[in-house]
């Protein structure tokens, strides 16, 4: 590989400042009624057991290629920069590279697209969810019944600035020195509404975050009431941007 670009710790160095914080920094809604406030201390502890699971149970590591089949949900961000973490590309079920990947993070684990080669991790998107349940299959990783196990902390390798990050059909890819050195302008609490897959709402949130925003995301379906905004305070909706 290159080392064209300077050599990083990428996700920590987004996390770090606001790993202290007891604000929010991401906030989900769920059409079952979930609301799901994560401060920036709570999200890092996520994003930590989860890169540490990645290491662990995967020997996930740069240049890794991860399939992503998952929504824009809390859990699939937490997973994106727990697999960012490691240097690993992203890429989404559809890309022309996915039957090659290393590891396939899923909701469907026994979804008949998963070579027989790849490593499967299965995502219960439930809040509450202790483990996956009896669709797991015979070959899966259960993401709930083991990620709370993990260590609160992580210890980052650098990574080449200019490995690929996410790996886009058609589009040229997003490097990890590109997503993360984005400078976006901040908006305060930022309403996003979770049609967006959710490689494509990452790069957005990352530079949000970044600035020092707070992210309130909904699942597809839910009504975004009066009641929610002035409750979130809400001072930016993205989503109307579109």
């Amino acid at each position: 590989m290159s080392n064209t670009l300077q050599s990083g710790t990428f996700v920590e160095n987004l996390l770090a400042p606001r790993r202290a914080s007891a604000s929010p920094w991401l906030t989900w809604y769920s059409t079952s009624g979930e609301r799901i406030e994560l401060s920036g201390r709570v999200f890092d502890n996520w994003v930590a057991k989860s890169a540490n699971l990645l290491g662990e149970v995967f020997d996930l590591e740069e240049d890794s290629l991860v399939v992503l089949d998952l929504p824009a949900h809390w859990k699939s961000l937490v997973v994106a920069l727990a697999a960012l973490h490691h240097g690993a590309t992203l890429v989404n079920a559809e890309h022309d590279d996915a039957q090659q990947a290393t590891l396939w993070v899923t909701a469907q684990p026994n979804d008949e697209r998963i070579p027989n080669s790849c490593e499967i991790l299965a995502v219960n998107p439930a809040a509450l969810a202790l483990s996956f349940g009896s669709d797991l299959g015979p070959v899966a990783e259960d993401f709930n019944a083991s990620v709370r196990s993990y260590g609160d902390q992580f210890y980052p390798s650098p990574v080449a600035g200019d490995a690929t990050a996410i790996a886009t059909n058609g589009g040229a890819p997003i490097s990890l020195a590109t997503l993360f050195g984005a400078e976006a302008k901040s908006q305060g609490t930022i309403l996003v509404r979770a049609q967006l897959p959710v490689l494509d709402l990452l790069p957005y949130a990352i530079g949000q975050w970044a600035a020092g925003d707070g992210i309130v995301l909904v699942e597809d379906g839910v009504e975004v009431t009066a009641r929610l905004r002035d409750g979130e305070r809400i001072s930016f909706d993205y989503s109307s941007q579109d």
